[in-house]
């Protein structure tokens, strides 16, 4: 396996498309196909299913994409240190962030800093959240986009509130509420809930029990999942309800819909994290430069 087959693969599980893939990472379409039919080969499974000339990730394409993400971390991250301690690198700000604020939140904001800041640089690394919370602790990343932190980390780091989104409730297409404009939580309490896992997203499962409690009742929490996408393949198939976020709606969820929370109405944070006192100079105006975004989108 070759990091450049990870990001291959990477840029098609994110644009389905071989097309569009292959304009990404500069190559053409049938060497794009032959990189990921190898890498196919080698895992013994299919990433992708191909369906009347559509592109769906398989249930093991899922479930690689965040690993073959963090493998390029890794290996970006480590390049990285050995030029700037070893080398002639210039400052490089190492940004963690889920998928889904890259195009409207982290993209501005680093073309803000690359005009006010055009000596620093910024690696972008898509991780999950606890990734991102361990390669803060290892100094593996200056800074992480994270929401929900636990006690423990809120006491670890330093964080800045840069956006907080309303949570709604997400239901199967075909769900006796599905088509009315707001529902109040407590309609749900008998459903089964898609939640978050705990060990990708720490602390997301006490955050659906405190926000289910508040309407009087312990949600039961029948499936648990490893992204954001997979929660909404879950309720779409029928597995469940989930409460996300409302900017969850950017993610391509045919088959579930968003309904709006009566209120009282929970909000999820998105805060920059980072170590105690690292908010100097370019750090610090990054941050800035995206709770300018953050303002803006809000």
């Amino acid at each position: 396996m070759e990091l450049h087959q990870l990001r291959y693969f990477v840029a098609t599980a994110e644009e389905l498309s071989v097309t569009a893939a292959a304009a990404r990472v500069h190559l053409s379409q049938p060497a794009l196909s032959r990189q990921i039919q190898a890498l196919e080969e080698e895992l013994g499974v299919a990433l992708f299913d191909r369906v009347r000339k559509r592109l769906h990730l398989t249930e093991a394409g899922r479930w690689f994409l965040d690993r073959a993400r963090q493998l390029l971390c890794d290996a970006e991250t480590s390049a990285q240190q050995v030029r700037e301690q070893f080398g002639d690198g210039k400052r490089t700000i190492r940004l963690g962030f889920l998928t889904i604020f890259l195009d409207d939140l982290v993209a501005p904001a680093v073309r803000a800093l690359r005009k006010s800041s055009p000596r620093t640089a910024v690696a972008l690394f898509e991780l999950s959240p606890q990734p991102q919370l361990d390669r803060l602790r290892n100094d593996e990343l200056d800074l992480a986009l994270l929401g929900n932190l636990g006690e423990e980390d809120r006491a670890r780091f330093q964080t800045r509130t840069l956006m907080r989104s309303p949570m709604a409730a997400v239901l199967p297409a075909d769900h006796r509420l599905a088509s009315r404009k707001q529902i109040d939580l407590k309609e749900l309490a008998d459903e089964p809930f898609i939640s978050l896992s705990d060990i990708v997203f720490p602390g997301r499962r006490q955050f659906l029990r405190r926000i289910c409690r508040m309407r009087g009742f312990d949600p039961a929490i029948a499936e648990e999942c490893d992204s954001l996408s997979l929660v909404l393949v879950a309720v779409s198939g029928g597995a469940g309800v989930a409460l996300l976020p409302s900017h969850s709606t950017k993610l391509p969820h045919s088959g579930c819909v968003f309904v709006k929370l009566k209120a009282p109405v929970v909000h999820a944070e998105v805060m920059a994290v980072h170590k105690p006192g690292a908010d100097r100079g370019a750090l610090a105006a990054l941050i800035d430069h995206l709770a300018d975004v953050a303002a803006e989108i809000a």
